[in-house]
């Protein structure tokens, strides 16, 4: 991509600013891209329990499921 990509970053510039003062990243581009992974990540992460709340709730209810036996077992407090 010839030229890059310009946005304003508003009062996150700053602290995207200070981030480069105090030497977590060499540029600003570096610590947006730092941040933009961070997003990336979230969202995998977010989809990944989405996932799997949606395969719990598909599986069905366990009938035989015994909470106080669960809990006296793994010591957990329901």
């Amino acid at each position: 991509m010839a030229g890059g990509t310009s946005i304003a970053l508003g009062d996150a510039e700053a602290i995207g600013l200070r981030l480069v003062a105090e030497g977590r990243f060499p540029t600003l581009a570096e610590a947006c891209r730092a941040g933009l992974r961070r997003l990336a990540d979230d969202a995998r992460f977010v989809d990944r329990l989405v996932a799997l709340g949606e395969e719990g709730l598909a599986s069905g209810i366990d009938d035989g499921f015994d909470i106080d036996a669960f809990v006296a077992e793994t010591g957990t407090a329901a």
